[in-house]
């Protein structure tokens, strides 16, 4: 079965969260968990056993980011990522990034790309991380992320959301 929880429910969650180990501890644990569960996907796609270390090198990741928290947690688990081998680029989807993720996503080997570029190397992403909205955003997508969306659909790339697809409305009614 599973559950979900109303925007209201996890902003009360995340402040008593903030409270005990604060926002950065929490986005670390975030994207731990984000990396964690792309290099799962990754070795099992590479046909090694879900337990095996390694296995990894040299697969490509793209993250789509947005300027928020969604955004920090995608290049914080891009940086993960990379420490261990991955192909990560990252395509800055507006003009601000969470700033300590963009410089811990460099640090540990990763590149910027613009949209062109993310777009034209698409067919060799293992997966994209859609770090661009969370819970805060509404529906709907800027026109050259809409249509990056789309790309990834019509080309079967796989797409693991931070917390929920970007463009769709975090409550009721889930689409425009």
């Amino acid at each position: 079965m599973r559950h979900g929880y109303t925007v209201a429910q996890i902003r009360d969650a995340e402040a008593q969260a903030f409270e005990v180990v604060g926002p950065d501890a929490l986005m670390q644990r975030a994207s731990a968990g984000l990396a964690t569960a792309i290099l799962r996907r990754l070795r099992v796609g590479l046909g090694h056993p879900v337990g095996r270390r390694g296995g990894v090198y040299g697969a490509r990741v793209l993250l789509v980011v947005g300027s928020g928290n969604n955004g920090g947690d995608a290049l914080f688990a891009g940086a993960i990522l990379a420490r261990r081998g991955v192909r990560v680029t990252a395509w800055r989807t507006g003009s601000a990034v969470h700033e300590a993720g963009w410089a811990a996503l460099l640090a540990a080997g990763g590149r910027e790309v613009d949209a062109r570029t993310a777009l034209a190397g698409l067919p060799a992403q293992r997966y994209v991380v859609d770090g661009v909205a969370g819970i805060g955003s509404r529906p709907g997508l800027a026109p050259d992320v809409a249509a990056f969306a789309s790309a990834c659909t019509e080309q079967g790339v796989p797409v693991v959301a931070v917390d929920l697809p970007s463009g769709l409305a975090p409550e009721p009614p889930f689409s425009e």
